[in-house]
């Protein structure tokens, strides 16, 4: 099984299985080992409860899962086999499974001889319990099921920090027809099938990835997807969706090592493409939402840059992006090269095409877009994403940015009205000095990490404020004390304090009835996000 032709004229290797790396078999078949993953709690909470971890995200590395460490009972020997891809005696393995069980594993071609040990049981696969769900991508370790160098189709593992971002902040309101593009394993739009989409359509130009897909989509039951092969909107013809997702690859690469990273000389290849057919496919009120790495170049934003590649269309979409790391170019590249992923000596070439696309900057972006379905102005802006940040988060800050993209004072003046409460998350900095016997506070910042991250310079009278905005008294009455107590000048305006209290609400770091923020505690639950502090999250491809 080979990749495309357009592919393999860029130097790709082609895929080498010796066998296939499983079967897709009868109904019945897939359900009978669908059955003996539940029956073994080879599923994602019972193994992490084992484990003592919050989600599959976080078990423990593989050397140190002393949990898992004797195979004997079945979610041991099937945390071994497809988690951590190692090689069991087949006389454990038979010792363990029931005659009936490994047969249901033989029949879909799950399990085989190690290519050098035929006393050695090896998967064919790796399989992880994701939520609800069971996806098979190749192997993460000791890929022998091919030849001994993966091929360019290989179908990329889904336990990475990327996915699980993807995941978190992909939208999840209820739509009826869901395109997944790039999709790989099919992760995505799996969840999306059993969860809040009606239908789901999987598109991926590899065949490979398109035979895993199926294997997924069948694994698990579904019977609302399709999986179709082609170049990016090709396999679906005019079809418009109400919502599209994709995960493209985005590496800067000069010729296409692996079809799921790399993407052209600025990593765009795939994502431009993506977007520009968006104005042809994507119906009016539908989202679209994108994880990618983007080019900042001279004279041009990111945003500007976005609707270029909109074309025609381009103002009929709101913009909403999340930016996480950016990186310096060639630091980017030798990275790669360092780790492995590349050779250094491209890199002058890399210097002159860098120069040439006048490429200053490589953004790590989460991109979220809505199509207008009536006549308003659209809107755009760019946040920092955080660790905290959830996809009701990214659908929140689209709400209030069109919900008062047309608001004068008057609008502004309405503010006073509402009764602001400080977010839970919200942390005010401070940082004194000592002068002549006693502190003064020189500096104070406010700073949270959701819904997004921020970090604000304010002056020293918004602890007084923040600390009593409970939800009970109005922005009027707390601009009141704060001049009874000379905070604020008797003379501090109202429209002035209406706008300040806008910036609050924008920042997330308030909120008011008419756009309460969305509790996105079980969102981040269900995805295995952890409320961490670290104020970068953006992950390479290649990692």
């Amino acid at each position: 099984m080979g990749t495309s032709a357009e592919r393999a004229t860029t130097g790709a290797r082609e895929s080498a299985w010796t066998a296939e790396p499983f079967r897709l078999g009868t109904v019945d078949q897939f359900s009978r080992v669908r059955e003996l993953f539940v029956r073994a709690g080879f599923e994602e909470t019972p193994i992490c409860a084992r484990a003592g971890a919050a989600s599959l995200h976080e078990l423990p590395v593989r050397e140190d899962r002393s949990a898992f460490r004797d195979p004997t009972d079945p979610q041991s020997l099937f945390v071994r086999l497809f988690l951590d891809c190692d090689r069991i005696a087949w006389s454990v393995v038979r010792a363990t499974l029931t005659p009936s069980d490994l047969e249901a594993l033989e029949n879909l071609g799950l399990v085989h001889d190690a290519h050098d040990d035929p006393a050695m049981c090896a998967s064919t696969v790796a399989i992880y319990p994701m939520q609800e769900l069971f996806i098979a991508s190749d192997r993460r370790y000791d890929f022998d099921s091919t030849a001994t160098v993966p091929p360019s189709d290989l179908v990329f593992s889904p336990m990475t920090q990327e996915t699980q971002r993807f995941l978190r902040l992909m939208p999840r309101e209820s739509c009826d027809h869901l395109l997944d593009l790039c999709s790989g394993t099919g992760v995505a739009g799996l969840t999306a099938a059993a969860k809040f989409a009606r239908r789901v359509t999987l598109v991926d130009i590899a065949a490979r990835s398109v035979r895993f897909a199926e294997f997924n989509v069948a694994l698990n039951g579904l019977s609302n997807v399709r999986v179709l092969q082609g170049d990016v909107y090709e396999p679906v013809g005019g079809e418009q969706f109400g919502v599209i997702i994709a995960h493209p690859p985005y590496v800067p690469a000069l010729e296409t090592e692996f079809v799921f990273r790399d993407a052209g000389v600025d990593g765009e290849h795939v994502t431009r493409k993506v977007i520009e057919g968006l104005g042809a496919h994507l119906a009016l009120g539908g989202q679209f939402f994108c994880e990618c790495m983007l080019t900042e170049r001279g004279g041009v934003t990111l945003e500007g840059r976005l609707r270029e590649m909109l074309g025609a269309e381009a103002e009929e979409f709101d913009i909403v992006l999340a930016q996480g790391r950016s990186s310096d170019p060639l630091h980017y590249l030798s990275d790669q090269a360092r780790a492995g992923y590349s050779s250094f000596d491209p890199l002058a070439r890399w210097s002159e095409i860098l120069e040439e696309l006048k490429i200053e900057q490589l953004v790590f972006v989460s991109l979220l877009m809505e199509r207008r379905a009536n006549d308003r102005p659209v809107i755009t802006t760019r946040r920092a994403l955080s660790p905290l940040t959830s996809a009701a988060d990214m659908q929140w800050v689209l709400r209030w940015m069109i919900g008062t993209a047309s608001w004068d004072m008057a609008d502004m003046r309405r503010l006073l009205g509402s009764r602001p409460r400080t977010l839970p998350r919200t942390e005010l900095r401070s940082r004194s000095t000592l002068h002549e016997g006693q502190w003064a506070v020189e500096e104070c910042q406010l700073v949270t990490l959701a819904p997004f991250a921020v970090e604000a310079a304010c002056p020293n009278w918004y602890a007084t404020l923040l600390q009593f905005c409970d939800g009970r008294m109005t922005a009027r009455e707390h601009l009141q004390y704060l001049r009874d107590t000379h905070a604020v000048p008797d003379t501090a305006p109202e429209d002035l304090f209406a706008s300040m209290v806008r910036q609050l609400v924008d920042a997330g770091l308030v909120e008011i009835e008419e756009f309460r923020l969305p509790d996105a505690t079980a969102m981040r639950e269900e995805v295995g996000v952890r409320e961490r502090t670290a104020g970068n999250t953006a992950v390479e491809r290649a990692d």
